[in-house]
């Protein structure tokens, strides 16, 4: 009879009520231990060396533990069936052009990493742009096209932004090809129609950002010389106030030392708004001022820790009391389940067009034209020989030495493909961190648990 054992992507939960959990990463199954012998086999099932014969159970719970993926054959090479999923994302997850309008922008945030240059797509691009978009949805054989406006502050080039988005529409719809958009603004710079704006473009998600209540936003966010002044703060408000009754609206909290006690009243402040509660209810993303890239090296002095960060976040779920309206990065669906999709720089046939022309991965590259992979026509001459096209080609966390021995491979991936490709260890570990402190309170959520008895996962079950 062939022989099993425990997977090494078992990750136990238990309350203080004694009631125990036992989840899997690589399945996403769920089990709850009940009765005398519980504990005992929570403790074989975290042991990968832990080897059992099927006579070692009855059948109903062998049946269980097999299929929840808890118990498999001994000689199953589990890191190779996540390589195999992961490939699969990378060439199945939808197609995203993201388009950069401009580098300019009007606001001049401290913590900005972009050069906020004069560089900006023309008219005389969107050929070019539309046929980037064919080639891309011709090779993945799918039918659809999402694009992401993007910059800068992409409506600063609201004519290429018009032009481009007629363009790509028309060649959708001759190709049959589906369409749906999404822009990522400051939201002080939109046409007063809003409506016909949103429903023109197809935009179907607007991520607006707010760097605190009315004080710290707009002395963060200040305008530049030459496009002020005014209140960017009262600019942004009003736009949100009309987006979410057409669009779902992300509420990116950006949150650093400085203005860490204005999460908890803007929470307040949107409910009074109603914008939690319209017809496209908004959704808040706490983030983390951090270090983006080596051009903000500087942020490390000004960033919360790890700990400190989902310390807020814990009290923004409780604030706003619905789980649903506060997204991690980390896990969009609100849940840690395993991986099915990349981010649109490891998918195959998603590119990002920079304001200048050149095409890359990755939107936080963007101006930094070393790290371009192509450019948008012929007429723009490459930055030498794009050293970054063929990394980005073969990344594969399953090969790499940390995260091919980590536990939480499965709903994490390595997380930010650009710190890999950086040596950013900082970000690597604290990314291990982060589900170090939080898979134990998704797991205990999600199995009807509360009051965890250890809310943190042991780097010894981190790597197994």
């Amino acid at each position: 009879m062939s022989s099993l054992r425990s997977s090494r992507y078992n990750f136990p939960v238990q309350g203080r009520d004694g009631r125990l959990a036992m989840f899997n990463a690589a399945t996403g199954a769920i089990f709850r231990l009940e009765g005398r012998d519980a504990g005992a086999l929570s403790t074989c099932l975290v042991d990968p060396a832990q080897r059992f014969s099927a006579e070692d159970f009855d059948d109903e719970l062998l049946g269980r533990l097999r299929r929840g993926g808890f118990v498999i054959a001994a000689d199953v090479d589990e890191v190779a069936i996540i390589r195999e999923r992961y490939w699969r994302a990378r060439g199945e997850t939808p197609v995203v052009l993201t388009i950069t309008t401009t580098m300019n922008c009007n606001l001049g945030c401290y913590y900005c990493y972009e050069e906020r240059s004069g560089a900006r797509l023309e008219l005389a691009d969107v050929d070019a742009i539309v046929e980037l978009a064919r080639r891309n949805v011709e090779a993945s054989g799918k039918h659809s096209l999402h694009v992401d406006w993007y910059g800068g502050e992409p409506l600063l080039n609201l004519g290429l932004l018009e032009a481009a988005s007629a363009a790509l529409q028309t060649y959708c719809a001759e190709a049959g090809v589906s369409y749906v958009a999404s822009i990522i603004s400051n939201g002080t710079d939109w046409p007063g129609d809003v409506d016909g704006f949103v429903a023109r473009h197809c935009i179907r998600q607007a991520q607006i950002s707010f760097d605190g209540l009315s004080t710290n936003h707009n002395k963060r966010r200040r305008y530049r010389k030459g496009f002020g002044p005014g209140d960017s703060f009262a600019r942004a408000v009003e736009l949100v106030d009309r987006l979410v009754r057409c669009a779902r609206v992300d509420l990116r909290f950006n949150i650093d030392r400085g203005n860490q006690g204005d999460l908890i009243p803007f929470i307040s402040f949107a409910r009074a708004r109603g914008w939690f509660e319209a017809p496209y209810a908004a959704v808040l993303q706490p983030a983390r001022l951090a270090s983006y890239s080596g051009a903000s090296a500087f942020m490390r002095g000004h960033e919360l820790t790890l700990e400190e960060f989902d310390a807020l976040r814990a009290a923004a779920r409780a604030e706003i009391g619905d789980g649903e309206r506060v997204e991690e990065s980390e896990i969009p669906d609100g849940l840690p389940l395993p991986k099915t999709s990349v981010c649109a720089a490891l998918a195959t046939h998603s590119v990002v067009v920079g304001a200048e022309g050149r095409t890359y991965r990755c939107g936080l590259q963007v101006g930094e034209v070393a790290r371009a992979v192509g450019t948008l026509s012929a007429a723009i001459s490459p930055e030498g020989e794009a050293p970054d096209a063929g990394w980005w080609e073969s990344f594969d966390p399953t090969l790499a030495p940390s995260c091919s021995r980590c536990s939480f491979l499965p709903v994490c991936w390595g997380g930010c493909p650009k710190k890999h490709l950086e040596g950013d260890q900082h970000a690597i570990q604290e990314q291990g961190r982060y589900w170090r402190n939080n898979l134990p309170r998704l797991i205990a959520a999600a199995a009807g648990i509360e009051g965890l008895c250890d809310p943190v996962i042991p780097p010894e079950l981190q790597f197994r």
